[in-house]
């Protein structure tokens, strides 16, 4: 696994520019691609804090293209990705409560397949 070093500190990033362009990349199913995304979703929830919150409304485009693709590869990453936001910061769940028709619908789709088929599926397509 190759390690990248961090040039800048996670913390002074303009969330409002960096989160948004992260969650686009959910839709990337390409080795460095979806690791950068997936990987800087992740720093930045990590250590975003009250950053995060402003931000949520930007987000919601790019989590309804990640869900809309159907991969279930994409929509696995999707799903670990809004669990982690969720419990980024306070008043995050209750933030995305008004955009819950725009996200939710597509899962429908998979609402009869468990969590592991999910997950056995998209490790089959990713080799």
């Amino acid at each position: 696994m190759r390690v990248f070093s961090k040039q800048v500190e996670i913390e002074k990033l303009d969330y409002h520019h960096y989160l948004p362009l992260f969650f686009d990349g959910l839709c990337e199913t390409v080795h460095p691609y979806e690791f950068f995304a997936r990987q800087g979703i992740h720093d930045m929830l990590e250590h975003g804090g009250c950053k995060i919150l402003p931000v949520i409304p930007q987000l919601i485009i790019p989590i309804k293209n990640a869900l809309n693709t159907r991969s279930r590869q994409v929509i696995c990453t999707t799903l670990k990705v809004l669990q982690h936001l969720v419990v980024s910061a306070d008043m995050v769940g209750e933030a995305l409560v008004p955009y819950y028709r725009q996200i939710l619908p597509i899962l429908n789709i998979f609402k009869n397949m468990n969590s592991k088929q999910l997950i056995h599926t998209s490790k089959i397509r990713t080799g």
